[in-house]
């Protein structure tokens, strides 16, 4: 059940998500020059803080430090186990496309999760029209889930976590955003796997991402639609968003492809007034999966998910509430 805080109460996560939001520079965030194609504009976030040691799932699955499987034989559309073998913690993100195993899913909430551990971790399918095997293993979509889909499912988590200690997203939802998604961008999918959208639209987006590349420093970005916020992750180390830059941007890109006219810019103060107002509102926070605590605020237009390690702010994911 979620944990309510008074402005009385000793420092905690709640108060750690809100001081990175907050702060303006020279101590807190930066906004740096913003990058565009198309539809779409990134404005680089620089923050200085401490970090922590991990490895990205990417990392992990390429040294073969971590797997990720049904878990069990019958299988569970919500449910998938991580096996790592890792000395250090490995890092999986919310909205991380996973693919093969009975059907393709996405992860629901950002996890640390423990060296050399097992964790069941809670998904949501992004493939309605498949229940038969095809891989052992799963492995990383190259792009990441949509903002839109994302933000979506970031309200039924933070609903599920308050309500019930959980990390649930609404399925149907997840399922009608990705037919939606796929119909918006003319990708016909036999099997509605939300993953054909870069098979069908990757020279596109590889094209843009090619002009769009994070600077150094870096450790987070806002992306902007025709001038309004549609995704902004920040992480604790430049490196992290550095190996993680072509899955999200990927994804910010393949929602700017959607058919729709008319193009608007959002200034440097506008942007950074948006971050930080990304830190009002009810906020919660609640046992983690693996290490750490999940943050939860819910404003006037917005929604904030934080995962708070060891006193750092390592992942903060916000969008559209």
């Amino acid at each position: 059940m979620a944990d309510r805080f008074s402005d009385l109460a000793a420092r905690t996560a709640v108060d750690i998500v809100r001081d990175r939001l907050d702060q303006g520079p020279p101590a807190g965030i930066r906004l740096g020059s913003p990058q565009t194609a198309g539809r779409l504009t990134l404005f680089p976030v620089f923050c200085d803080g401490p970090g922590l040691e991990y490895v990205t799932l990417a990392e992990a699955q390429k040294d073969g430090t971590a797997e990720i499987t049904e878990v069990d034989a019958r299988g569970a559309v919500s449910s998938l186990r991580v096996t790592t073998s890792a000395k250090l913690p490995v890092l999986i993100i919310d909205g991380e496309v996973l693919i093969g195993l009975k059907q393709n899913r996405v992860l629901n909430t950002t996890i640390l999760v423990p060296g050399e551990a097992k964790l069941e971790i809670p998904v949501s399918c992004v493939e309605a029209g498949r229940w038969r095997r095809a891989t052992a293993k799963a492995s990383r979509a190259d792009y990441a889930l949509s903002p839109k889909i994302r933000a979506a499912k970031r309200r039924a988590v933070t609903m599920s976590a308050r309500a019930f200690g959980t990390f649930v997203a609404d399925q149907g939802a997840v399922w009608e955003g990705v037919e939606g998604h796929l119909g918006d961008l003319e990708v016909h999918s036999e099997t509605l796997a939300y993953s054909d959208v870069e098979k069908r639209r990757r020279p596109e987006i590889e094209d843009r991402l090619r002009r769009l590349q994070p600077e150094t420093g870096q450790s987070g970005v806002l992306a902007c639609l025709d001038g309004k916020p549609v995704a902004f992750d920040l992480f604790d180390r430049p490196s992290t968003l550095t190996r993680l830059w072509e899955g999200l941007t990927g994804s910010y890109i393949a929602e700017s492809l959607t058919p729709k006219a008319g193009e608007r810019a959002m200034d440097l103060d506008t942007a950074a007034a948006w971050i930080r107002g990304t830190a009002a509102g009810e906020a919660t926070r609640h046992r983690a999966l693996g290490l750490g605590e999940l943050v939860s605020i819910t404003g006037a237009g917005h929604g904030t998910t934080a995962l708070v390690v060891d006193g750092v702010a390592v992942h903060i994911a916000a969008g559209p509430g």
